[in-house]
């Protein structure tokens, strides 16, 4: 089962609202994993939308193993963030606005490996050092994350 794919096929391009999660991998270091999208080739917070009847920590589970093979034994809800401001338009066309779940995962078993198809590159980077340009839901929630966490 793919909802986005499934979704798309029946509605084109056209703006949605996806459901996801967004996680903020944290080393003992304190810095932040990201990933190269290979959607728009920038840097990106791990974590995905939820599929079809899907909970949202579920969804965590499975986007953390999915793009890079982690498994999060302890992921702590940091807020919601949703509204005008999260709409992307990617280079395919497809439209959509987010809400999104933001998770703080800062215990989690395995070596971090790209998934080659979402993903091609994973680092970690210190929060006063992140590359540019970030997604909105991204730069949203590591802004809250340098904050103060």
């Amino acid at each position: 089962m793919n909802y986005v794919r499934d979704l798309r096929a029946l509605i084109g391009h056209a703006p949605v609202n996806w459901v996801g999660v967004c996680a903020l991998v944290l080393n003992a270091a304190g810095e932040v994993l990201l990933q190269r999208r290979t959607d728009t080739g920038g840097w990106g917070t791990l974590g995905g939308i939820a599929e079809l009847g899907e909970a949202l920590e579920d969804t965590l589970r499975r986007e953390l193993w999915e793009e890079a093979k982690l498994t999060p034994l302890k992921a702590d809800f940091l807020t919601v963030i949703s509204g005008p401001q999260t709409y992307q338009k990617l280079p395919n066309g497809d439209e959509f606005y987010q809400v999104v779940a933001v998770y703080v995962v800062r215990e989690w078993e395995g070596m971090p490996v790209p998934d080659g198809e979402e993903g091609t590159e994973l680092h970690f980077f210190g929060l006063d050092h992140l590359p540019s340009p970030l997604g909105p839901v991204d730069g949203e929630a590591l802004g809250l994350l340098q904050g103060g966490m």
